[in-house]
């Protein structure tokens, strides 16, 4: 009840013009419009969150206020989780500052904290844990799966929670049939189980190799951004001291668990993929904290982890003034640049015209409220290749698109956040051919800042 006021307050409205916000925003307004994931629109992650957010648009309405309000239920009940496996092990006064302290991190980096299928991944398999703990095993299961079918890679934490299940093992996997074997019936329903396989197949051959990163890289020279670096190294070195002070077999269990949510960051393992997995190597720091302290110690050290709480939660105010702006997708609290960047744009682009944005920028679409006519919500440079740039530009002669927002997206820039990507794809030459085909610039005198270009189909 804390938290989500707070969570809410600093991202229920604020926006940033991220590379992957938009990925998961359009392809629910997608769903929310009968569109199928893998058969309608490219994806190469599991269905789970353009379900979640399909069904949550469906019922509230598509704005960005109700995507942000359901990522900052999930951030709060992370915290509640947090708070809930530290009281397992020692007060609940050390339990509540832990879980307040965790709510710190998300407020304070400097990564701008925005939807993704991560977060909702990383909340069912934390939830799944706290089950399997407190003996909900047919729950867990449940979990489990939803994790696993939001983000395929946290398929290592369904062995780990088995192994925690012991004597209730059937119980557990019946939970994990009861997800999976609809969310299979579905995919055959909509004739999109045969794509989503050839697209996780896809993925595994392509995106490993162009988006790997070395452990904690982008972090930066910023302390705060160094916290979700940090907290597995702490949380291991804390959890072997623990260990030899009491064998607890829960604790081994949260552990584990960590290390499982540890792998599914990998190969992209940078800072940013740590903050979304950070509550599991919070966690395990705070239980095996609970254990090393004496009980009567443990309410002094509440105390003082709450000051830290407080005191970190003062800084979590944004940096910069956010300015307001309505746009289709509600109203949002941005930058001055991203405001003016918005404004010029909204100006022009009209709800629910036909644009393409080119190569990677898909939060545009849903923010605008304008279609896209091609199944690639983004072409990533290095991973990407000619059949994906063929295939959108097929789309595009099937269903051309009025206006094309053309981000200018540098080397440099490519290699900055795609260091192992093929520096042979860093551009697209026929779909780049094709547009200046088929497209004029609308403002030659750069009238849209910021590296875009708005493009209008020739007449």
């Amino acid at each position: 009840m804390i938290a989500l006021p707070i969570l809410w307050v600093r991202f229920g409205h604020w926006f940033y013009l991220s590379l992957d916000e938009g990925i998961v925003l359009d392809g629910a307004r997608r769903v929310a419009t009968g569109e199928v994931p893998y058969r309608d629109f490219f994806n190469i992650t599991g269905p789970g969150s353009f379900w979640l957010y399909g069904l949550v648009f469906r019922i509230f309405g598509t704005s960005f206020p109700v995507a942000r309000a359901l990522l900052c239920v999930e951030l709060a009940a992370m915290c509640a989780l947090v708070c809930a496996l530290v009281a397992r092990f020692g007060r609940k006064s050390l339990a509540i500052a832990s879980g307040l302290l965790f709510l710190t991190i998300p407020l304070t980096t400097l990564f701008p904290v925005y939807v993704t299928h991560r977060w909702d991944s990383n909340l069912f398999a934390l939830a799944a844990l706290v089950c399997a703990l407190g003996g909900w095993v047919g729950t867990a299961g449940v979990l489990a799966a939803l994790a696993a079918w939001t983000t395929p890679p946290l398929l290592w934490m369904l062995p780990v929670l088995f192994a925690i299940a012991r004597s209730e093992r059937r119980r557990y996997l019946g939970g994990v049939a009861a997800v999976s074997i609809p969310c299979c019936a579905v995919l055959v329903s909509r004739g999109a189980l045969n794509g989503m396989v050839s697209s996780l197949l896809w993925d595994a051959a392509n995106y490993g190799v162009a988006n790997r990163l070395p452990y904690g890289a982008l972090a930066g020279t910023v302390w705060r951004n160094w916290i979700p670096v940090l907290l597995p190294l702490a949380g291991g070195a804390l959890f072997s001291v623990a260990l030899v002070l009491r064998r607890d077999r829960l604790l081994a269990g949260v552990a584990a668990a960590s290390v499982a949510a540890l792998v599914a960051c990998f190969p992209r393992a940078g800072a940013a993929q740590l903050l979304f997995a950070s509550a599991f190597f919070f966690a395990l720091f705070s239980c095996s904290l609970a254990v090393i302290l004496p009980r009567r110690s443990q309410g002094w050290c509440a105390g003082v982890v709450l000051l830290a709480a407080v005191a970190l939660g003062v800084t979590g105010r944004p940096a910069t003034a956010l300015k307001r702006i309505e746009t289709p997708a509600g109203g949002l609290a941005v930058s001055r640049l991203h405001f003016v960047t918005l404004n010029e744009l909204l100006v022009t682009i009209r709800p629910h015209d036909r644009i393409f944005v080119y190569p990677y920028l898909p939060a545009l679409y849903f923010v605008l409220g304008a279609d896209n006519p091609t199944r690639y919500s983004w072409l990533q440079p290095g991973m990407m290749g000619q059949a994906e740039e063929r295939g959108a530009i097929a789309d595009l002669i099937l269903k051309p698109p009025r206006w094309v927002v053309w981000h200018e997206l540098t080397p440099a820039y490519i290699l900055k956040n795609w260091p192992s990507g093929d520096r042979s794809r860093l551009r697209f030459p026929e779909m780049e051919a094709f547009l200046l085909a088929n497209y004029h610039e609308v403002n030659p005198d750069g009238v849209v800042p910021v590296g875009y270009r708005l493009l209008e189909k020739n007449l």
